[in-house]
């Protein structure tokens, strides 16, 4: 059972992916419009995310920062989480598991709230962290 929730949840992914490398998110109406923008004028700490994501499965990785500065480090720290396990039985690694220590929900809750605040804060260099375009 859990191999095949596993394996529908790969293939939803993939074509995720694949949806996301085909159609970009600045030139098609189909993905879903953040709801905090539309009804604040403000960014939220995901906005620009859906973008960010077509560039970086084209390795536009300076459009991926100027999307969502913090959407880069988010993907390296969930890829990872994913990878960590793997590395250590294929190599003999001691890599931690950084998910389920005490203090990561702190940590990351604390960056989200910051970059929150400062990606709305109207003066330079704060300015530069809301989504281009």
């Amino acid at each position: 059972m859990k191999q095949t929730i596993n394996s529908i949840l790969l293939l939803v992914i993939i074509g995720v992916a694949v949806l996301f490398f085909v159609v970009d998110p600045a030139q098609h109406e189909i993905f879903p419009q953040c709801l905090f923008h539309s009804l604040t004028g403000g960014y939220c700490p995901g906005c620009g995310s859906q973008r960010a994501l077509h560039s970086l499965l084209h390795f536009d990785f300076a459009g991926v920062v100027g999307y969502n500065f913090l959407f880069l480090p988010a993907a390296l720290f969930i890829l990872y989480h994913y990878l960590y396990p793997l590395l250590n039985k294929a190599f003999g690694w001691k890599l931690p598991n950084l998910f389920y220590k005490k203090q990561t929900p702190l940590i990351v809750l604390a960056i989200v709230i910051v970059f929150w605040i400062a990606r709305n804060l109207p003066w330079y260099p704060f300015n530069v962290l809301a989504p281009v375009g």
